[in-house]
């Protein structure tokens, strides 16, 4: 093993000579120096004057620079885990090389293995998953995947602390792809929220993407823009199925999950709901797409809550809002909220996270029987749950709410946007961003 990677040396000082929590690794001409990030953090532009240069570009090597394909980094079941997936030519076993940054020849590194399956979409690659165990709070690591025949650069990945206090960012339908001649710029804007989103919030846990990764479930050149990005090569994602990812086993291939359950499926056994927990917060991501399977998210949540007795802070993700407001959808939403009022009365679920609409709507704390209340921010011990529906995080189309009772905001956005939530073990603050300008454009706190 160390002769091989002995033959890499090259590759890897070049890659690693700029890393740094807030820098990309060094590729060819991309260079961003410790000296104009310095003075450019140094003196941040007001709130809302921002624009999409001010993050520091965060470049890493393109996956496809390598046989290696569909590289994703998905959160792991704890703060301590973190899970792998790529397609690789080879139908060798699959392998990642995991190591502290210092160890930059991977001489001391952790092998994990994996079988390569035969994937069913992409003819001549393999599917190859990996969870990493193990991790240590605050701490950069160097990783590699791969095998033998064919094997990725090397990437960075940082762990945050691993504390009740924490925070996570949240983003809605990239649906790269909608409308197809605009994938370039929808790609370009994706690339530059990431880098928005590494800037201002290094320290994140995970970003979760709330569905609509892409537009066409099998386009290959969509799933290349979402996916080939240096900063989620560094970043725990944890993304949701949306109605656009629905018609064969793509979204299954392309993720893996922890504790995923056979409850809510909707194309194959591999994209049922999952659930995850961070600090004291117990995150519940559904897969809301088979309306035959809506009753089976009360099980599966009661199942998540029954591991996790102690937790103090409940979100659950669905791409599907109950809350939503563009006309098209509301008779979907009608028809699903039932569901909803019942599982988040019944397991004290603070907050409800969702896409879809392409269109921002934050609803008052709505209870069993759908009666809800208004409260000023900051909400001490509110009654009932708060639903909130993000907007595009591409600008791949952006609709018009139509006014809502529920609803205490509710807008049609022209910027991408992206939404930060700080949790502490009395407090849940969230805040939403114009992508572009860093504009604040919502923000409420719940306090317990």
């Amino acid at each position: 093993m160390k002769k091989r990677f002995l033959l890499l040396g090259m590759l890897l000082i070049l890659t690693l000579s700029g890393c740094g929590k807030q820098e990309a690794p060094v590729q060819d001409q991309e260079i961003s120096s410790e000296k104009e990030m310095s003075k450019e953090e140094a003196v941040p532009p007001a709130p809302g004057e921002e624009n999409w240069g001010t993050a520091p570009e965060f470049s890493a090597p393109l996956i496809t620079t390598t046989p290696i394909r569909y590289l994703s980094v998905t959160v792991g079941s704890t703060e301590k885990e973190v899970n792998l997936t790529w397609f690789s030519p080879s139908e060798e076993a699959g392998q990642v090389y995991w190591t502290t940054a210092d160890d930059v020849n991977f001489e001391n590194a952790f092998v994990y293995s994996t079988t390569a399956v035969p994937s069913e979409v992409t003819e001549g690659y393999y599917v190859n998953k990996v969870t990493v165990t193990g991790l240590e709070p605050e701490t950069e690591y160097l990783y590699q995947a791969g095998s033998e025949e064919a094997l990725s650069p090397a990437y960075t990945y940082t762990t945050p602390a691993f504390s009740d206090t924490f925070r996570f960012t949240a983003v809605g339908d990239a649906q790269i792809g909608k409308p197809v001649e605009e994938v370039d710029k929808q790609k370009g804007n994706w690339h530059k929220l990431l880098n928005k989103v590494k800037y201002h919030f290094p320290d994140t846990s995970f970003l979760v993407s709330l569905g609509d990764q892409i537009n066409d479930f099998d386009d290959r050149e969509q799933y290349n823009a979402f996916l080939n990005q240096g900063a989620l090569y560094s970043l725990s994602l944890a993304p949701l199925k949306g109605n656009h990812e629905m018609g064969g086993p793509q979204f299954s291939e392309h993720f893996s999950f922890p504790n995923q359950s056979k409850l809510g499926t909707c194309d194959d056994e591999g994209d049922g709901n999952y659930w995850f927990t961070r600090g004291n917060a117990l995150f519940i991501a559904l897969n809301t797409m088979d309306s035959n399977k809506w009753g089976e998210h009360y099980d599966f949540i009661a199942s998540a809550v029954e591991a996790n007795p102690d937790t103090n802070w409940r979100i659950v993700f669905s791409h599907y809002s109950p809350y939503n407001g563009y006309e098209g959808y509301l008779e979907n939403a009608a028809n699903i909220r039932p569901y909803f009022l019942k599982f988040t009365s019944d397991f004290d679920i603070d907050l409800v996270l969702c896409g879809h609409d392409h269109a921002y709507v934050r609803t008052s704390f709505i209870q069993e029987d759908g009666s809800f209340t208004e409260y000023d921010s900051p909400a001490v011990s509110p009654e009932g749950t708060m639903y909130v529906t993000l907007s595009s995080s591409s600008g791949s189309m952006y609709r018009r709410p139509v006014a809502q009772d529920e609803a205490v905001v509710s807008k049609k956005r022209d910027t991408p946007e992206v939404t930060d939530v700080q949790i502490t073990p009395t407090s849940l603050t969230i805040s939403t961003y114009n992508a572009k300008t860093w504009e604040l454009t919502d923000t409420f706190e719940i306090q317990k």
